[in-house]
């Protein structure tokens, strides 16, 4: 069925910013997919696409990376063909909600199969066993409508599993520091420095969390471990307010930078 859609688009790239400019730009949604509310999140850096979806009730994660060759590759596959600056643009009109012919959908891999046989006129079979990993894998569709027909564009997202409270403390300390420097930096700084600082910090996030992936498997923590309950979700679910919190506060002080220069 149709995902049901909140407008809740928040930017977190400078306010005229796109995904198609050359400078880093990125862009946070709160999207409804079969009555679940997911956090996406979207980053563009020269000719990469970074994605990542949350739900927010599990707070279950997953995560991909797309470079311009992969997604013209896929966009030619399904016979209409798209260059990668166009298709950032239809899916950040998407997440935004300001085009009726584009619209998202989050499907398991079996929804996947089940999509592609409809559309090849096949008739539903059992499907072979698949890995864990493939069933954990989530896929962001991009459906574009055009006149009579609905083009498809699948971008495959592995499982990341969930935050661990001891990163979001990390993440937060990180963002209580740039906020410190954002404050005291002088009212003269332009605006492309304070951009760079703030694209600097979303760098310096996504690395802890790469690394807090590489210790749970040095490691050998099963994510059952890792979540230890209801309180450690708790936990989790309050810092990333905390996170939320302050990546508001650092706009807003980014904004006043802005006026100042």
């Amino acid at each position: 069925g149709a995902s049901s859609v909140e407008p809740l688009a928040r930017r977190v790239a400078s306010g005229e910013a796109t995904l198609t400019m050359d400078q880093p730009a990125g862009l946070q949604v709160d999207y409804v997919f079969r009555g679940v509310e997911h956090a996406v999140r979207v980053m563009v850096s020269g000719q990469v696409l970074e994605l990542e979806v949350e739900d927010r009730m599990t707070a279950d994660q997953w995560r991909g990376e797309f470079d311009a060759g992969f997604i013209e590759d896929l966009t030619h596959k399904t016979g209409n063909f798209k260059q990668f600056n166009i298709f950032c643009h239809m899916l950040e009109s998407a997440l935004t909600q300001s085009s009726e012919s584009v619209t998202l959908d989050l499907l398991t891999y079996t929804d996947l199969e089940s999509l592609r046989n409809r559309k090849m006129g096949g008739r539903p079979g059992s499907l072979a066993p698949r890995s864990a990993q493939l069933n954990s894998k989530r896929y962001l569709i991009l459906i574009y409508s055009v006149e009579f027909d609905r083009i498809h564009y699948p971008l495959p997202l592995p499982y990341q599993g969930k935050p661990d409270p001891v990163v979001l403390q990390g993440i937060i300390r990180s963002l209580k520091e740039e906020l410190g420097r954002l404050q005291g930096l002088d009212g003269q700084n332009t605006r492309d420095t304070r951009e760079s600082e703030i694209w600097r910090l979303r760098e310096q996030v996504s690395r802890l969390a790469s690394e807090k992936r590489e210790l749970e498997v040095q490691l050998g923590r099963s994510r059952e471990e890792a979540l230890a309950g209801r309180a450690a979700r708790q936990e989790a679910e309050a810092l990333r307010g905390l996170v939320r919190g302050l990546e508001l506060e650092l706009r807003q002080e980014r904004g006043l930078g802005h006026r100042v220069a």
